[in-house]
C-alpha cells in the first residue's frame, strides 16, 4: 500500500512538474510582435472632403480635383486619394470627369495615377455621354495628358470601341487607342 501511494504521489508530482515545464517552454518561446512604426513612411497631413482648384496661366478655370479622403506621405512625396473625382475644363468645351475609386498624385512630376473602376465622362448632361472606362491610367498634368497600358472601352448611345492601350491629348481633342482595337457602329 505504501508504495502504491508513493507511485501516485510521485506521478502527481512528474505531472505537475512536466506541467510547470511546458508552461514555462511555451512563455518562453512566445514571440513578441511589435511594428515598426517607421514615421519615413507615415502620413504627415490628411484631408477629408477636399477640393483643389487649378488655373491656367490666363486665369481660367483649369481643374477641379475633389476627394472623399486625402493622405500626404512626405518621404515619396506623394498624396493617396480615395474616390478621385477630377473635372478637366477645356475651352469652350464640356468639361472630362475622371473618377476612380483610388489614385495618387506624385508631387514631384504633378502626375495623377487613377486606379480601380476609372471612367471619363464627357457630355455628362446627355442621356447617353461619351465614357471611357479602364482599370488604370496616368495624367500627366503638365502636358495634360493621358496614358493607359490597360484594356479600355469607350462607349456613347451609338458606338463601342475596346482596345488596349490609349493615349489622349485633352487640349487637342485627340484620343488614340494602341493595340487590338474592336469596334461596333449603330447608329440610329
Amino acid at each position: 500500500m505504501n508504495n502504491e501511494k508513493i507511485k501516485k504521489y510521485a506521478i502527481l508530482i512528474v505531472s505537475v512538474f512536466a506541467t510547470v515545464f511546458i508552461i514555462w517552454q511555451n512563455n518562453e518561446d512566445k514571440i513578441t510582435s511589435t511594428v515598426s512604426t517607421d514615421s519615413q513612411d507615415e502620413a504627415n497631413f490628411f484631408i477629408v472632403n477636399g477640393q483643389y482648384t487649378v488655373f491656367d496661366e490666363e486665369g481660367e478655370l483649369s481643374s477641379v480635383m475633389k476627394s472623399d479622403e486625402a493622405k500626404h506621405y512626405p518621404s515619396r512625396n506623394n498624396a493617396l486619394l480615395k474616390k478621385p473625382n477630377l473635372l478637366m475644363y477645356r475651352e469652350d468645351n464640356p468639361p472630362w470627369r475622371l473618377t476612380a475609386d483610388n489614385g495618387e498624385y506624385d508631387m514631384n512630376d504633378e502626375n495623377l495615377t487613377f486606379t480601380q473602376n476609372v471612367v471619363i465622362t464627357r457630355n455628362e448632361e446627355l442621356e447617353t455621354p461619351w465614357t471611357l472606362k479602364t482599370e488604370s491610367l496616368t495624367l500627366l498634368n503638365k502636358t495634360r495628358f493621358i496614358t493607359t497600358k490597360q484594356p479600355v472601352t469607350i462607349s456613347d448611345s451609338f458606338s463601342i470601341l475596346k482596345g488596349t492601350g490609349m493615349n489622349a491629348w485633352v487640349d487637342d481633342k485627340k484620343i488614340e487607342l494602341t493595340s487590338n482595337v474592336r469596334g461596333n457602329y449603330a447608329p440610329e
